[in-house]
């Protein structure tokens, strides 16, 4: 169950922790900026753990014969592109590095023809390679961290998870402690150690199944099995 905690809590426990309850020091507008930052930083702890702690959107692309298609507003990173063969049937892309690129892009012969087999995140746009002519394309993506200054403070929350907002509370604190230029030590420690158990206990989200190596080998194509034809396999 989530742990929803709202940033008008986070406000209050964040000057409690700076020892600034009752200071005009760090207006209310400028701390909510701090627990936005905060909570971006958070949110990219847990991004990097390899679990899904925020729940993944989809788009569906047309192609249109272009290569380059506009990422979603909300876009933060990709988790995979799908192409539809048909209404109940997709088959994933793999993504290209650009040394890669000419390995791709002629596959067919004639420009825009045929379906895209690779992508690529470049700049503000998805590009699929070989250049589609048709079809449709399921694109999965991690969608961008909430700006926590926008909306009523009362009302808007994050999920605290296992009680990980405390580094949102810490980091905030520090930051107004910071800026009256006063010793941030004790709350840099603080942080340390949040930063360790988060780091830690992110992985553990499913107990029941541990991490493991997918094995990919039957899903690409074999120019992507470069070490296998380069006779280093077993």
């Amino acid at each position: 169950m989530a742990r929803k905690v709202t940033v008008t809590r986070m406000m209050t426990r964040a000057r409690e922790r700076a020892d600034m309850v009752n200071s005009g020091f760090i207006t209310d507008s400028e701390l909510r900026g701090y627990i936005s930052s905060s909570y971006t930083e958070l949110y990219e702890l847990l991004i990097q753990s390899g679990l899904i702690y925020f729940n993944p959107q989809t788009e569906n692309i047309v192609a249109d014969g272009s290569e380059s298609y506009p990422l979603p507003d909300d876009y933060y990173g990709t988790m995979r592109v799908d192409y539809q063969w048909s209404s109940n049937y997709w088959t994933e892309l793999f993504e290209y590095l650009e040394p890669e690129r000419t390995m791709f892009e002629n596959v067919f012969s004639g420009g825009a023809t045929g379906y895209a087999t690779h992508w690529s995140v470049q700049g503000g746009n998805l590009v699929l390679l070989p250049a589609p002519s048709g079809g449709t394309y399921r694109h999965r993506y991690i969608p961008a961290p909430a700006d926590l200054e926008i909306g009523n403070a009362d009302q808007v929350t994050i999920d605290g998870v296992g009680g990980w907002e405390e580094w949102v509370i810490v980091d905030a604190a520090r930051k107004m402690l910071a800026k009256e230029e006063s010793s941030t030590a004790h709350l840099e420690r603080d942080l340390a150690r949040l930063k360790e158990r988060i780091e830690e206990s992110a992985l553990n989200r499913a107990w029941a199944s541990p991490r493991r190596v997918i094995d990919v080998r039957n899903r690409t194509d074999e120019s992507q099995n470069w070490w296998y034809y380069a006779g280093t396999a077993d």
